[in-house]
């Protein structure tokens, strides 16, 4: 009997703690865009040997600086996945409690895809202030064809908190190629921040040149997108300028779990992958001087 009752008070235990914790999760309150932009700050890793996936996408532009220059939506199909992409803290960085909880689960799978160059020049300002120290506050680029589409994931089958999730499923970046001026190479830690590798020491790295690579930009599928103007306005602002990356790889099985409404409607299975080289790091800029508010 003593042992059905301990049984009955550890399971009455057990639930209420998780109770508990969803309800904190979903009573989670959204960062402001400049709170959750300024952080964003990935690291990409490749994902070799993968077959296209062969899905084809409508992608509409969401920033203002874009859609003011009358960059057009584009059908692209999506091919091979080539990065997975995942948060990280530079030079032990402190992040805004109201930001880390969304930035943790910013896991991003990027997709080959082809298309058009856009031929745009573009005026980037450094965002978080460990890039602008090392590179300066602005940078000018061209901005080329397309790249890549990176769209929300979730690894391992991990949970992610329900407030988390209304936000990171809609972060979809459409990337492109970039003519930059020329960098030097510069040593830089990283941490990552997702609790699946929370146990990996900071690392030290180096960006290296000859320049930034590619500008990473926010973009709807299908045009479907969130109903929620607080969260439009974080993803819009969701710029990232990605150089290359001298680091340590990964070499890690895991399974990837799409989150993005439109691709899950689609019925998308989770992939099995091998994640290898560290190839390259996403910092968060604003274009043309249009900030996050925030």
């Amino acid at each position: 009997m003593d042992k059905l009752v301990r049984q009955a008070v550890l399971g009455a235990v057990v639930l209420l703690a998780v109770l508990l914790w969803t309800g904190a999760a979903a009573a989670q309150p959204l960062p402001t865009p400049g709170q959750f932009v300024r952080f964003l700050d990935l690291r990409c890793y490749d994902i070799p040997d993968q077959p296209p996936l062969g899905v084809p996408l409508l992608l509409t532009h969401l920033n203002p600086v874009f859609i003011n220059a009358g960059a057009p939506p584009e059908n692209v199909v999506l091919q091979e996945p080539q990065d997975l992409c995942v948060p990280v803290r530079k030079n032990a960085q402190v992040i805004p409690p109201q930001s880390f909880p969304f930035l943790q689960y910013a896991d991003l799978k990027c997709y080959r895809i082809d298309g058009p160059a856009l031929n745009l020049n573009v005026n980037l300002t450094q965002l978080n202030p460990v890039i602008a120290a090392l590179y300066g506050a602005n940078v000018n680029v061209w901005v080329r064809e397309p790249q890549q589409l990176c769209v929300p994931v979730v690894k391992d089958d991990q949970v992610v908190p329900p407030a988390v999730l209304q936000l990171i499923q809609w972060l979809d970046i459409k990337c492109y190629r970039v003519d930059a001026p020329l960098i030097p190479a510069q040593p830089i830690n990283l941490t990552h921040l997702n609790p699946l590798f929370a146990g990996t020491p900071a690392e030290a790295t180096r960006i290296v040149g000859p320049t930034p690579i590619q500008l990473c930009v926010p973009v709807k599928k299908n045009n479907s997108f969130t109903t929620s103007a607080a969260i439009a306005n974080i993803i819009k602002y969701s710029d990232v300028l990605c150089y290359n990356l001298d680091a340590l790889p990964l070499d890690k099985q895991l399974k990837l779990g799409h989150l993005n409404p439109v691709l899950k409607a689609m019925g998308l299975p989770p992939e099995d992958v091998k994640v290898t080289d560290s190839t390259k790091l996403c910092v968060p800029v604003a274009k043309n001087g249009m900030f996050p508010p925030g």
